[in-house]
């Protein structure tokens, strides 16, 4: 039984495998309080874990609810078309061994309003453009989640 609240633990991308395990997933309760949240020995007693999204206080526990929900349901099986797309992402680890941000994404056109696309994606060089994004995902890591790198 999950209860989400300002007082649980921050929920985070490496939580998700220990909750996708078949002994879990199948059981899972979300309790989701409202204003003041739910009797304490409720809590005492009933729930197992309690969750938060983070440094912040909701009217509910809906949207945390939904965001757990989602972040799991998308590693179930024929949930997204692309699963090896899981080691691209912000938080997973790559080839890198540490969580980072992922790299920018451009689409079409090549280029709008006067920016361009950047070039080596352009290229076709996909051992070029796997470099190039490896070294975006870095960047981007240490200019805004520095403490991913941490450890």
């Amino acid at each position: 039984m999950i209860y989400f609240s300002p007082v649980g633990t921050p929920w985070s991308h490496h939580h998700i495998p220990r909750f996708l395990a078949p002994s879990m997933a199948k059981h899972l309760i979300l309790v989701c309080g409202h204003y003041e949240g739910v009797d304490q020995r409720f809590v005492d007693h009933w729930v197992d874990e309690e969750i938060s999204l983070g440094d912040f206080v909701l009217t509910g526990g809906e949207l945390p609810a939904l965001a757990f929900a989602d972040s799991l349901s998308r590693h179930l099986e024929g949930t997204l078309k692309r699963p090896d797309s899981f080691h691209q992402e912000s938080f997973s680890l790559g080839d890198t061994q540490r969580p980072l941000l992922e790299y920018p994404h451009y689409t079409r056109p090549a280029e709008f309003q006067g920016h361009q696309v950047p070039e080596v994606l352009m290229s076709g060089n996909h051992e070029k453009i796997f470099e190039w994004r490896k070294q975006e995902s870095l960047k981007r890591t240490q200019a805004k989640r520095p403490d991913l790198l941490r450890n």
